[in-house]
């Protein structure tokens, strides 16, 4: 999860692909989306996965959340992007599926406005 949002933040959408593979949404596609985010908000870029999330409301917050899939195949992860510590409204979906061989794949869903 870190490389891959670290890698956002850097805009080298490309290396992601060392790191995930994209399902739903091609390479091209997805930098497209994140860009165009960028550009429609008028923000410089995407906070790294080591910046503190400043939103603090009176419930429970996380910016990142798992859900476990019943079936035991894997989990799913919602993390919400941010800039400067503060929330965009980008969320980036990512799923990590057990493989037949024990090792993890990781699939790059999205990203969509909360």
């Amino acid at each position: 999860m870190k490389k891959i949002v670290n890698s956002i933040s850097e805009k080298r959408y490309g290396d992601i692909e060392a790191y995930a593979e994209f399902e739903g949404i091609s390479l091209s596609e997805f930098t497209e989306l994140i860009n165009g985010f960028l550009e429609l908000n008028e923000l410089p870029y995407m906070d790294r996965f080591e910046v503190p999330c400043a939103f603090h409301p009176q419930y429970e917050y996380h910016q990142l959340s798992c859900i476990v899939y019943s079936d035991g195949r894997g989990f799913h992860v919602d993390y919400d992007l941010t800039t400067d510590g503060e929330l965009n409204d980008l969320t980036l979906r990512i799923d990590f599926l057990f493989t037949e061989s024990g090792t993890l794949a990781v699939k790059v869903l999205d990203a969509y406005v909360m």
